[in-house]
């Protein structure tokens, strides 16, 4: 025999992931009834409550339209709770019988814990007349029941040639690809070691930032400052203008091509000059892109380094069962 405290804890654990049914409040006039759909091993608990009146005739509940009675009750007076184990999966009846000229107002709820994980997602209503056609077939379907989300890291660095006095070309990309799901994103582009010293320098933004209980609200937990501010933490992540720098833009394919002629070219975003530059994106968001990178230098070659942090929204599905009227 279980101890009397796990037993609590067991039922406790029951009700808190119970489904509930209905609640339902009415005024009982002669015979009442209510039709739900279970399915094979679902606990039932149906708790039954006379408002207004003195006792009701009877109570019954079987499955439809079969007649054999799981429960019935007789004669009740003020309250009652009932647990009922379903044995197979199909429409039930829930009947309300009164006779008298008594008013009487009567609210019963129902709450329902799934027998296994395959029926967790059950629907419990039945949406068609189900006196006139009682025939009905098990469906299933796939229905979105969430979100996961989560961080993706990308990054990189280019080597960007110096114009060697018009002997090559200053121009390169680091090509990116979004992956699938991306809500927004965020980067930091920087030129040689500038890239180092902006991450340490954000990476104590950040751990001030945990520790004023700013990250909660997140629903995920970054890593890193640049993966905090892509998910929205107001956060001022290190720029600058001094030192190497580069002229870069967000461009696709066509637009990397004209960049890279010198001829006019359209961009989702682009800066000048810059020797650490961080920001937000909310486009693109699918897709291969490339940073698109330009050193006015003329002797020295410089490096680039590239950090991106995407939030990706992946949904979550699960498997719906619910029945439906069979066609005639």
């Amino acid at each position: 025999m279980r101890p009397p405290l796990l037993l609590s804890i067991l039922f406790f654990s029951s009700q808190l992931f119970a489904q509930q049914v209905a609640d339902q409040t009415f005024k009982l006039e002669g015979v009442s009834e209510h039709f739900y759909a279970f399915a094979e091993g679902d606990t039932i608990q149906l708790q039954i409550q006379e408002l207004v009146g003195k006792k009701i005739r009877s109570i019954e509940f079987s499955p439809y339209p079969e007649s054999n009675l799981i429960f019935r009750a007789y004669e009740l007076d003020s309250a009652l709770t009932k647990t009922i184990l379903i044995p197979k999966t199909g429409v039930y009846l829930l009947r309300f019988h009164e006779t008298g000229l008594n008013k009487k107002v009567i609210r019963f709820i129902i709450q329902r814990s799934a027998g296994n994980s395959e029926t967790t997602r059950f629907d419990t209503q039945v949406n068609w007349d189900v006196q006139t056609n009682p025939a009905f077939r098990i469906g299933k379907k796939s229905m979105q029941t969430g979100k996961k989300t989560e961080m993706v890291s990308l990054g990189g660095q280019a080597t960007v040639s110096a114009s060697k006095f018009y002997l090559k070309k200053p121009v390169n990309a680091y090509q990116f690809t979004l992956p699938p799901n991306t809500r927004q994103w965020a980067y930091r582009i920087a030129v040689g070691q500038a890239m180092q010293e902006a991450r340490q320098q954000d990476a104590q933004k950040l751990k001030q930032a945990f520790q004023g209980g700013a990250a909660k609200i997140l629903g995920v937990q970054p890593q890193t400052a640049l993966a905090a501010f892509a998910l929205g933490m107001a956060i001022d992540l290190s720029t600058s203008k001094a030192g190497e720098d580069v002229d870069y833009a967000i461009v696709d394919w066509d637009n990397w091509q004209h960049f890279s002629k010198g001829e006019d070219y359209t961009a989702f975003m682009n800066q000048s000059g810059i020797s650490v530059d961080a920001q937000r994106r909310y486009a693109p968001l699918e897709g291969t892109f490339f940073f698109a990178l330009k050193s006015d230098n003329w002797v020295d070659d410089i490096t680039v380094n590239i950090d991106i942090e995407a939030v990706v929204e992946t949904p979550l599905f699960e498997t719906l069962m619910y029945l439906e009227p069979k066609k005639p």
